[in-house]
Order: structure tokens, then C-alpha cells, then sequence
């Protein structure tokens, strides 16, 4: 490792015993980078390693030169040759030692090098995560929330985090086809009621029934609703709540018939 030092100033504005504790504490980051850097490098080396081909892999790499005239960021890969990034395709700031996750695009390009592609890789990332809360949602059986869209053939779009899914005929549970915004308020208006169509648009409870994939081109989710807010989901609600105040009364009637003393006879 080079230490750069800077020469000893000639003025009286620094003391000797600063000039040699600035020094000594330029020496010590210095080296702590290097440290960093290399530590950081071992591990990614080791990570990458286990993959048997990284061809359209997410691989780590980590930066070890900044090049901030030049807009570029020098990264050791692990694999056997570096990688060059363009700053303005990195996420925020970089710096010696920091760890950035690239897909392997080519492992060899035209001029024999590993092509690496690292924009638009964070949206990526946010789409696998909202894929597998939307699994997770599927099998616990829980509402997640949607827009119907418009109609389409068999049913309706349903917009879900940004994902389409379908709603067809036979798992549509409101009281009457959706609405738009216009339609309601003029409903409203002539009936002084609420509507009871859903309207395209508002943010609605749905079920996930089924989801299929097929590598990044293909996903499809199948859901049921709209679920509540409609007639049905108020009957339904209304329901339990006199269930459950049943099932409290006859709970209270027996735990105070228990407990009453015996009468002497």
C-alpha cells in the first residue's frame, strides 16, 4: 500500500506536531480503505465462486477506483477480470469499498470481457419483492388491495402494487357491474343514496385466487372481489357481529349460573 503524504509546510500556520498527527491520521484511513477494499473483495470473490454460471446472474462486485473526472467506477468482480460502471447508471454516491450488485449480461462481449449491466436492476429488485409479498399474501389467504381498471374479455383488469391481475365474471362479487365516477355521482344525485356498484377506480379489498409465472415476460394473477364495502360484505358482517354477540351472552349466562352460591336448604 502507497501512503501519500503531503510535504512539510514551511509557514508557522502548522505546528510540527500537527503537521505530524494530520499525517499520521491521512496514513490511517488510507490504510483502513485498503483493508476494506480488499476484505470486501475476498467475499465477493467467495459468493461469486458458487455460482456455476453466472450468465444472466445478479452478481457482487466492489468498487475499488473512483474516477469522478471521467464519470466511471472501477469494480473487482471476483471472476477473473474487473468491471468499468458509469456513474450516472450507479445508485446514489460510491466509494472504495462498497459493494454493488450487477447482472452478468455477456461473460464474454466482443472484446473478451464480462459485460455487466446495473441500471434499471433496482427496479427489478422491487418487483421480485412485491411478486413474493404477493405469494405470501396467496397462501395466507389474505385481501391485498387493488383498482378495478376497465373490462376486459371474461371480466375486468384489477391494478395490484403496479401489477395487473384478472378478475373474471364468475369470481366478481359485487351486487351490480362496476361504475364509473361520473355514473356514481349522478346515481347519488337522483337517489340521494350511496351506490352500490363498485366504482373503477377506488381502492378495493381482493383475494388472490391463482398466480403463474414464467420467467420475467410472463405473470398472471388471477383474483376474486370486490370484497368489502358491498351489500353482501355488510350482511355478511352484520351477521358475525350478532354470532359473536351471542356466543358472549350465553358464555356469561353459564359462568354466572357456575359461580351463584347454593341456596341453604
Amino acid at each position: 500500500t502507497v501512503l501519500m503524504t503531503s510535504p512539510r509546510p514551511t509557514t508557522d500556520i502548522m505546528s510540527r506536531r500537527a503537521w505530524r498527527i494530520a499525517t499520521h491520521a491521512r496514513a490511517i484511513a488510507t490504510t483502513s480503505a485498503a483493508r476494506a477494499s480488499t476484505s470486501a473483495s475476498a467475499s465477493v470473490e467467495r459468493s461469486n465462486a458458487l455460482l456455476p454460471n453466472i450468465q444472466g446472474k445478479v452478481i457482487k462486485t466492489v468498487i475499488t477506483a473512483v474516477d469522478h473526472r471521467n464519470g466511471i467506477a472501477i469494480a473487482d468482480t471476483g471472476v477473473r477480470t474487473v468491471a468499468t460502471y458509469k456513474l450516472a447508471e450507479l445508485d446514489g454516491e460510491v466509494a472504495i469499498g462498497d459493494v454493488v450488485e450487477a447482472r452478468v449480461k455477456w461473460m464474454n462481449n466482443p472484446m473478451g470481457e464480462l459485460d455487466l449491466e446495473v441500471k434499471g436492476l433496482r427496479a427489478e429488485r422491487e418487483r421480485e419483492s412485491i411478486w413474493r409479498e404477493l405469494i405470501s399474501a396467496r397462501d395466507s389467504g389474505s385481501v391485498v388491495k387493488g383498482r378495478l381498471l376497465n373490462a376486459v374479455n371474461g371480466g375486468y383488469a384489477v391494478g395490484i402494487a403496479g401489477v395487473i391481475a384478472f378478475l373474471p365474471m364468475r369470481a366478481y362479487r359485487g351486487r351490480k357491474p362496476p361504475t364509473t365516477v361520473e355514473a356514481a355521482l349522478r346515481e347519488a344525485k337522483e337517489t340521494g343514496k350511496k351506490p352500490e356498484s363498485p366504482v373503477i377506480g377506488d381502492l378495493l379489498g381482493f383475494k388472490i385466487l391463482k398466480m403463474t409465472a414464467s420467467g420475467d415476460s410472463y405473470r398472471n394473477i388471477v383474483v376474486s372481489g370486490p370484497l368489502g364495502g358491498g351489500s353482501a360484505d355488510r350482511r355478511g358482517e352484520a351477521k358475525r357481529r350478532e354470532r359473536d354477540a351471542r356466543s358472549w351472552s350465553a358464555s356469561a349466562s353459564k359462568a354466572t349460573t357456575t359461580d351463584a352460591p347454593e341456596s341453604a336448604p
